[in-house]
């Protein structure tokens, strides 16, 4: 599934794609792509003119000039594509086309994305936590957290913090020395820091090579992200370890697969990193 790189990225390219230009027409080539009403959905877009295209947490917002306001969650496989190549023909799922001619496809092969109309953007998804893209403000979420969950679990909670999923959760507390199964509220103050700082960092870092490609992401430019070969953890089960060699471990926390270096990311007692 996109994560919150990811989701930038594609954000990032529509505001210099569809930004000023009006939709003449929408397209909906499989109904429950729409989420909500969808002739309400058609009839609101139908000569709206992109004023703004925005994200939040996995979403990505568009807003029109005259307030209207949809969102674009591409779940595990939605991709946004200027062009449709044949592979990509049988899953588009919906087209946008501009007044000037030019084409926007959603295309999803597992038929999860979903597009949304709101009332307005203040109203749009609801329940997230905050953006995790400073380290201020993910030090207040962590020395707040009164649960004994897995720390990994808390990371993949969109209403702890929205955007982190399994890939960039990996990679932080990897970054930070954590081991995932660590209770969140059993945290220490070092831990903390530790966490807050890496997370922005680790984010960024992706965000600037347009994300990870493993299997379906894609941007709008057609390109593939270029973070895969940076990855320390994830999606390298067996592997040696690029700082002590050892074996990187796969566990299953909450349903969902977790990767980490038994050695770098040892489990420790409340008190020993105070």
């Amino acid at each position: 599934m996109p994560e919150l790189p990811e989701v930038e990225t594609i954000a990032r390219q529509l505001r210099r794609r569809i930004r000023g230009k009006t939709i003449a027409s929408v397209r909906v080539c499989w109904p429950r792509t729409v989420a909500g009403n969808r002739a309400e959905f058609n009839r609101r877009l139908r000569g709206m003119t992109v004023a703004r295209v925005s994200r939040r947490g996995k979403y990505i917002g568009v807003e029109g000039a005259d307030g209207t306001f949809f969102t674009i969650h591409l779940r595990m496989t939605g991709k946004l594509v200027k062009d449709l190549d044949s592979a990509d023909r049988r899953h588009q799922r919906l087209c946008f086309t501009f007044a000037d001619g030019t084409k926007l496809h959603f295309v999803d092969a597992r038929k999860f994305g979903r597009l949304r109309l709101w009332p307005c953007r203040g109203e749009s998804c609801p329940g997230l936590g905050p953006e995790p893209l400073r380290s201020e403000t993910v030090r207040r979420v962590l020395k707040k957290l009164r649960t004994n969950r897995p720390v990994k679990s808390v990371l993949l909670d969109q209403t702890v913090l929205a955007g982190i999923g399994n890939i960039y959760a990996d990679e932080a507390l990897f970054a930070a020395g954590i081991h995932p199964l660590t209770p969140a509220a059993s945290l220490s103050d070092a831990q903390q820091w530790r966490l807050a700082s890496v997370i922005p960092q680790v984010l960024r870092q992706a965000i600037r090579r347009r994300g990870t490609t493993l299997r379906n992401y894609r941007t709008v430019a057609d390109e593939s992200g270029e973070n895969r070969e940076h990855l320390n953890v994830y999606g390298r089960a067996g592997e040696p370890c690029f700082v002590c060699g050892a074996p990187i471990g796969k566990i299953r926390i909450s349903g969902r697969s977790s990767h980490n270096c038994p050695d770098c990311q040892k489990m420790r007692s409340v008190t020993s990193d105070k």
